[in-house]
């Protein structure tokens, strides 16, 4: 790619995310069912031309800023750590859950979910994000050694554990520090997983 296509291509990513952050609030506004395509040009401060540009109506749109925050959670919650290292749970600390320190950096998106006319289902992706994570990167090993919870329902009840914690969480308003809750959630793993590694991609 040579420098004016790495121009252009941020110029649209940044145009992207204009258009996400009007989305979002507006949907804090008026909510999702009430948003309209105009709505969301003049809050960003395009014109249609730009937004058809890059989205065929306000589903592609809704689709991109799902896909983007689905993406996020699975990376936030494997890139503190090297892969094929393990981490021994009593070892972690209140910056070691970076997920939980992004989800408050990045409120105005993450209290959609106490929305009630919010995108159609958004309430599905954090704990689906979190099981896919848990499942295709985790090798988990637990506090009585010679057992396994490394097999899929232990994993999906984890993911929807911490997604039940972190929704909580968000609906109270994030009435911890990120780094009270990554303690709890520390305390809650350390329940059952003595060490954890992060497997190799290859």
């Amino acid at each position: 790619m040579n420098s004016e296509q790495s121009r252009s291509t941020k110029q649209g990513e940044r145009t992207k995310s204009y258009f996400k952050q009007a989305f979002i609030e507006l949907i804090h506004e008026k909510g999702f069912s009430h948003v309209s395509v105009t709505d969301i040009i003049r809050k960003a401060e395009y014109n249609r031309t730009t937004f058809y540009l890059h989205y065929q109506d306000k589903y592609c749109l809704t689709e991109d800023l799902q896909a983007e925050m689905f993406r996020y959670i699975k990376e936030k919650s494997v890139n503190k750590y090297e892969r094929e290292k393990s981490v021994e749970t009593i070892s972690m600390g209140p910056h070691s859950f970076e997920l939980i320190h992004f989800i408050h950096q990045n409120q105005n998106f993450f209290n959609l979910y106490r929305i009630d006319d919010t995108i159609p289902g958004l309430h599905r992706d954090l704990p689906q994000a979190i099981y896919e994570v848990l499942k295709e990167d985790f090798y988990l090993i637990a506090v009585n050694q010679r057992r396994d919870i490394n097999y899929d329902a232990h994993k999906l009840y984890m993911a929807h554990g911490t997604a039940g914690l972190i929704l909580d969480w968000i609906n109270k308003d994030y009435h911890v520090s990120p780094e009270e809750m990554s303690i709890q959630l520390i305390h809650i793993l350390e329940s059952f997983a003595k060490q954890f590694m992060i497997k190799s991609r290859e």
